[in-house]
């Protein structure tokens, strides 16, 4: 049987405690009771904290109206700094130019790991990487 249904019906509690001395039930009543109390402060402290914020919201309702601001002009400022939240990377100009071995011309920007190709066309050419740099005036 279903601990729930033994606890909430007093004839299916009598018969299940019916073995226990006065003081051992008497234990059983203290815990029920410092649970009970325990709870008791739980939902009290929850309906202060929902109290509470419906007086905020509604403190902000007010504030909206008497400023004739809309729930979409609330969004729109959400949105607003979201974006300017998030990072934007940076375009890096490409640094080196190189040819590939099918003759295609390719670029890298100098950053992360070096392209393969790249390493096969320094090889390839006996060059350095300091001849495959970008000038400016070159593009």
């Amino acid at each position: 049987m279903d601990f729930l249904t033994v606890l909430t019906n007093a004839r299916l509690l009598k018969s299940a405690v019916s073995t226990l001395s006065s003081s051992e039930l008497n234990e059983v009543i203290q815990k029920l009771r410092r649970i009970y109390d325990e709870k008791k402060v739980d939902e009290e402290l929850n309906e202060k904290m929902r109290k509470e914020r419906m007086d905020a919201l509604n403190a902000i309702k007010t504030i909206m109206a008497q400023n004739n601001i809309s729930a979409s002009d609330l969004s729109q400022l959400a949105e607003a700094a979201e974006s300017e939240k998030q990072i934007r990377r940076r375009v890096v100009p490409p640094k080196y130019k190189f040819t590939d071995e099918k003759g295609n011309i390719l670029t890298w920007t100098g950053q992360g790991r070096t392209p393969t190709a790249f390493l096969e066309c320094i090889k390839r050419e006996g060059k350095t990487m300091d001849d495959y740099l970008i000038h400016r005036d070159d593009e």
